[in-house]
């Protein structure tokens, strides 16, 4: 199958909003690209084993890569597109910049291979490893819990900070026998992760058909798919769930998770908790207080960078 790829510069301060954007049009997946990046040094950098390059980064901004069906709706999208960067530019002041769209055909199987250049084994915690399923497992790897990850066309590697911060939480959140459900599963990182932590069910969800194909494919890897469901749905537009979790996973960007919490209370029994990522620094206030709004109780904060996950719990009904 072949993809185009929709290459956006715009500013520190548009792209979440410009991310959302891409999102609406039905982007299988965005790709961040920070300038900021070429100099951090993660704190999670010394466990890495072959770091990555920044030479690939920008030198200012942010680059948004996002990927779309070759179809006979490609054009119609990209027209799209390009109005609602206008009209966001237009009514939020915001410096978007990346209206003029940049678009070149991507071959999945070349996808596939450009992940291996610089994706490598990464240890998440001192118990914790993730190990690209194309490199070898070594014996020091199995005194670890291991991920082996493949994450094609999808996305979640475990190297963003926005899914270390998940993975960490959840290795002191999922209890033995809990029922998980994983929003926007991408590549079913963490509903791997929650069945190997312990969980009994996981119910991942997410509306990418290719993410829930390659979700599938990793949790068949990690031996996990007897305690896992993967479905093509949105949490959403579903009604309220008779077999409620003891955990709720989202790894979204902000908007997203603002919009999908009032919903949770229909999917969460009423101690459970509610652990949420992607959230840019300053969106936490927001996402807080429409949280508190809700009937939850925040018990932490996680943060890498600019980069929040929090960890609510569900106190009362509202």
């Amino acid at each position: 199958m072949e993809w185009t790829e929709c290459r956006l510069h715009t500013s520190h301060e548009a792209h979440e909003q410009v991310a959302g954007l891409l999102n609406e049009q039905g982007a299988n997946g965005i790709v961040i690209e920070d300038s900021r990046d070429r100099e951090y040094e993660p704190e999670w950098g010394s466990d890495i084993i072959g770091k990555p390059s920044v030479d690939h980064l920008p030198t200012s901004g942010v680059v948004l890569k996002a990927y779309f069906p070759i179809d006979e709706r490609l054009n119609e999208t990209m027209n799209a597109i390009t109005k609602a960067l206008e009209q966001l530019e237009r009514e939020s002041g915001l410096p978007v910049k990346g209206i003029n769209i940049e678009q070149q055909t991507i071959r999945e199987e070349d996808w596939s291979e450009a992940w291996k250049t610089y994706y490598k084994p990464i240890d998440v915690s001192s118990t914790l490893r993730i190990v690209p399923s194309w490199e070898p497992v070594s014996a020091t790897d199995h005194e670890k819990t291991i991920i082996e990850l493949d994450p094609g066309m999808a996305f979640g590697t475990g190297t963003h900070e926005t899914t270390l911060l998940c993975l960490r939480a959840l290795e002191t959140l999922i209890q033995p026998g809990d029922r998980v459900i994983d929003v926007g599963t991408g590549s079913g990182i963490l509903s791997i992760a929650a069945v190997k932590l312990g969980a009994r069910h996981v119910q991942a969800f997410d509306l990418d058909p290719v993410a829930v194909k390659v979700a599938k494919e990793n949790i068949e890897r990690n031996q996990t798919a007897e305690s896992t469901e993967v479905t093509e749905r949105d949490l959403l537009a579903e009604t309220a769930s008779t077999d409620k979790a003891d955990v709720v996973v989202a790894n979204l960007l902000s908007d997203i998770v603002i919009r999908m919490i009032p919903s949770v209370q229909n999917h969460l029994k009423k101690t459970g908790h509610l652990l949420v990522s992607g959230i840019i620094s300053s969106k936490k206030a927001e996402v807080i207080h429409v949280l508190s709004l809700h009937g939850f109780t925040v018990k932490d904060v996680h943060e890498i960078k600019d980069w929040v996950a929090i960890h609510a719990q569900r106190m009362s009904e509202v």
